[in-house]
């Protein structure tokens, strides 16, 4: 198997990066309430976006970079803080930085913890979170 994605060691603490950007659709809203049957939240253009979803778009942006291709463990532990409302129409982005770091006894992974902030075209802060996962580290 070939592996993409970044290791351990490439994640220094003070590390940042950014990602593309994501525009929530009517689709979007639709695909959530089918899937989450939770209260139906609006599809129209300027709806409220469930801060769920919100989430589940900022771990899709930081995925989407190929970081965690092959060389992810899991996901061990994330928070999350919801500034701004989030409307049907508005592209989300994000930013992050490594703020922890910590190899194993083994040496063969590592916890990296992320600082997320995610924002809209605006570059209004819409959710603040924190997402700690364990990563391989590089062999020999």
């Amino acid at each position: 198997m070939e592996i993409l994605g970044m290791y351990f060691e490439d994640f220094p603490i003070g590390r940042t990066g950014g990602s593309v950007g994501k525009t929530i659709t009517p689709s979007d809203i639709q695909f959530f309430n089918e899937m989450s049957n939770w209260p139906k939240y609006s599809s129209a253009e300027g709806g409220l976006v469930p801060e769920m979803l919100v989430t589940m778009v900022s771990a899709g942006l930081m995925t989407r970079q190929g970081i965690y291709e092959g060389t992810l463990v899991g996901i061990i532990g994330n928070s999350w803080h919801y500034k701004t409302p989030v409307l049907v129409g508005d592209t989300l982005k994000l930013k992050y930085a490594v703020t922890a770091a910590s190899l194993s006894k083994s040496k063969e992974r590592g916890i990296i913890v992320f600082k997320i902030r995610t924002y809209n075209q605006r570059n209004e802060t819409v959710a603040e979170g924190e997402i700690k996962t364990m990563m391989q580290a590089r062999k020999g």
